[in-house]
C-alpha cells in the first residue's frame, strides 16, 4: 500500500504534529508513506525520519507560500499512491480540486479537524471524497448541521493520538529569558499550551485567574506563540498579575512543564479536539475547560476534570478553587485523567484505525 499525506507546510501546530505521527505510524506498519508539503522549511521537518517517510516539496520557485500547490496531482500519479490524505485547511481545499480530476487513480480521504469556518473548496472535498475522517463525533455533527454535509456511510471518527512519550524520563524544563519564571514550590500552578490565535482566548484565562482569592498563591503558564501573545502580556500587566503569569513561548517539548503543573486549563471559543488536553491528561493533569465543540470528548466531566458551560466564569472559578482546596479530589482526577488518555488517545489506536480505513478503501475499489 502506498499513502501520501498532504500538508501545506510543517509549522509547529497540532494538525502538523498529527500528520507526522500518522506518517511514521503507518510506515512502521509497512505502508510506503510519502509526505507532500506545498512550502518547505517548516519547523517540524527536522522531526521526519526520512528512512521511513519520504518528504516531497512542491516546486514553488521563488513564491514560497502555503496555498500554492503546483503539480500536486502529477506528483501523486507519478508516485502511484493508493490513498491521498490531506491534513489541514489548505491541503483539503486542494483535495477539492483533485477530486475534480477525470483520470484519478488514487482514493482521497478528506479530513475535518477544525472549529473554524471552511472555504468552498474544502466543502467540495468533504462532499466528494471517498471517505471523511473527523477527530471527534462533535465535528461530524457540526459538518451536518453547519455545512449540510451528512455522509454517514463514508464518515469515520479517529481521535488524535498523543504524539509525546509520557512513559520515559521527562527532560528538564529550563526557564528562558523569554518570560518564563519558575513557580514557587507550593504555588497552585495552572498551565495552557496553545497557539496564541484569536479563537484560543488565553485572555479569558488571565481574567479568570486574576479573580482568584488572595489566599491562593497561583501561577499561570501560557506556552505558545502567535499574534495574540503581546495583547495577553499587556492584559496581564494591566490587571496587575504580570508576576504570576508566564509566557515561555513555543516549547519544543512541554512535558516537564506539565509535570510541574497542577491543573490544565482551556478557555477556547472554538475547538475541534485539542491536543493539549490529551497531552496534559497523559501527564496526569486534571482539566478545567469550557464546553465547546469537541472538548467534551477529551476528558470525563466530574471524573478527570470539570467541563464548564461556555463563558460561565463563576463556574470556572469555582472549579479552580475546588481543585485547590481538595487535594484528594485533585489526585483522584489526576489518575482518572491519565487512564482516560491512555485508553482513548494512544498513537497505536490511531495508526490502526487509519490502516484499517485505507485497507477498506482498497478492498472496495
Amino acid at each position: 500500500m502506498r499513502l501520501a499525506i498532504i500538508q501545506d507546510t510543517l509549522r509547529s501546530g497540532g494538525t502538523e504534529q498529527q500528520a507526522l505521527a500518522i506518517a511514521h505510524g503507518l510506515a512502521l506498519e509497512g505502508v510506503e508513506t510519502h509526505l507532500i508539503v506545498f512550502k518547505s522549511g517548516g519547523a517540524l521537518e527536522e522531526k521526519i525520519d526520512e528512512r521511513s517517510v519520504r518528504l516531497h516539496a512542491l516546486p514553488q520557485g521563488p513564491l514560497r507560500v502555503d496555498w500554492f500547490a503546483p503539480g500536486l496531482h502529477r506528483l501523486l500519479e507519478s508516485l502511484q499512491v493508493d490513498v491521498a490524505l490531506p491534513m489541514g485547511r489548505m491541503a483539503n481545499c486542494h483535495a477539492g480540486l483533485l477530486l475534480g480530476k477525470r483520470h484519478r487513480s488514487y482514493r482521497v480521504v478528506a479530513t475535518f479537524r477544525t472549529g473554524r469556518r471552511i472555504p468552498w473548496l474544502y466543502r467540495k472535498a468533504l462532499q466528494r471524497a471517498d471517505a471523511i475522517v473527523a477527530n471527534s463525533h462533535e465535528a461530524l455533527r457540526r459538518l451536518a448541521t453547519d455545512f449540510s454535509i451528512d455522509r454517514p456511510e463514508a464518515s469515520h471518527v479517529i481521535h488524535n493520538g498523543c504524539v509525546r512519550d509520557f512513559e520515559t524520563v521527562i527532560p528538564s524544563f529550563a526557564p528562558t529569558d523569554r518570560g518564563q519564571r519558575a513557580s514557587p514550590p507550593n504555588a497552585f500552578h495552572l498551565v495552557s499550551v496553545s497557539m496564541f490565535r484569536a479563537q484560543k482566548r488565553q485572555d479569558r484565562l488571565i481574567r479568570i485567574c486574576a479573580q482568584l482569592p488572595e489566599t491562593i498563591d497561583w501561577r499561570l503558564t501560557l506556552a505558545g506563540e502567535g499574534p495574540n501573545r503581546p495583547s495577553c502580556q499587556a492584559l496581564a500587566h494591566g490587571l496587575g498579575v504580570a508576576q504570576r503569569v508566564s509566557f515561555p513561548g513555543l516549547l519544543k517539548d512541554p512535558r516537564s512543564l506539565y509535570s510541574s503543573a497542577d491543573v490544565a486549563v482551556h478557555a477556547s471559543e472554538r475547538e475541534s479536539l485539542p491536543n493539549f488536553l490529551v497531552e496534559a491528561q497523559m501527564a496526569g493533569l486534571p482539566v478545567v475547560a469550557y464546553d465547546v465543540n469537541g472538548v467534551s470528548e477529551t476528558f470525563r466531566d466530574q471524573s478527570s476534570g470539570f467541563l464548564i458551560p461556555h463563558g460561565d466564569e463563576p463556574a470556572f472559578l469555582d472549579a479552580l478553587q475546588t481543585l485547590f482546596q481538595e487535594t484528594d479530589l485533585r489526585l483522584r482526577m489526576s489518575e482518572s485523567a491519565r487512564d482516560n488518555a491512555r485508553r482513548l488517545f494512544s498513537l497505536e489506536s490511531q495508526t490502526n484505525a487509519y490502516f484499517r480505513l485505507c485497507e477498506s478503501l482498497l478492498t472496495d475499489a
